[in-house]
């Protein structure tokens, strides 16, 4: 199967399993990893006890199952604070390819692993996937950022927040009002169409958001903490 490259954003992709960048200290604060702690806040709390127990790292990947999406959680950097290395790229990927189908892996949607905040070039990271992945027979897409294309959340989140009095918003989620007035701003600029965007809201700290996005989108932990979910380091 060949490999599509799409400008656009991960979260919309229909893949059974989509890829999340994260360093090896437990700490999911920005861009798509951010994206994926709001999201899968049981995943984001199994990996800061894995980073704890020293077993994230690069070269190695976990595979967290929920019954609504998988996430394959790729070491991208040692710590958040350090730039991305392109051996950290090549021990990744080589242990994907020799692994995703024994993990059931049948479709899947990349980042472009490295790249924007891990300081490699697009060019770069995008020629090293394709090194590895054009060569396995697996549906796979690789998104290039685009900062003004919508994640699949965001408008039912803003359609939340301005159907509520900033009042009732404080209130029910427990955000101070000046915070929530802030935020009602930020969701009606359109240059802000992410979640993650939101986090460059003066005043908005990750606890605001993880409030807002549980409010808004009437979830705790993927939506179903009964649900079986299935962890796994390889």
């Amino acid at each position: 199967m060949s490999v599509k490259v799409i400008t656009g954003n991960l979260f919309t992709s229909s893949c059974q399993t989509i890829v999340n960048t994260v360093n090896c200290v437990g700490v999911m604060g920005a861009g798509i990893a951010l994206e994926c702690r709001l999201r899968y806040p049981e995943m984001h709390e199994k990996y800061i006890s894995l980073c704890n127990d020293n077993k994230i790292e690069t070269g190695l990947l976990w595979l967290y199952k929920s019954h609504k999406r998988w996430v394959l959680n790729f070491p991208t950097k040692n710590h958040w604070k350090y730039p991305s290395k392109k051996e950290y790229l090549y021990t990744g990927l080589e242990k994907f390819c020799d692994s995703y189908k024994e993990k059931g892996i049948e479709a899947i949607a990349f980042p472009l692993l490295g790249a924007d905040k891990g300081g490699i070039s697009q060019e770069v990271s995008l020629s090293i996937m394709r090194s590895y992945l054009d060569k396995i027979d697996l549906e796979i897409e690789i998104y290039k950022y685009d900062k003004c294309a919508k994640d699949d959340l965001f408008d039912q989140i803003k359609e939340k927040l301005l159907s509520k009095s900033i009042e009732v918003i404080s209130t029910e989620t427990n955000i101070r009002k000046n915070y929530v007035e802030k935020l009602i701003n930020a969701i009606q600029n359109p240059d802000i169409v992410q979640i993650s965007q939101l986090i460059n809201v003066e005043g908005v700290g990750l606890k605001t958001l993880e409030k807002v996005f549980i409010y808004a989108t009437n979830t705790i932990a993927d939506t179903d903490r009964t649900t079986p979910i299935q962890r796994s380091l390889f």
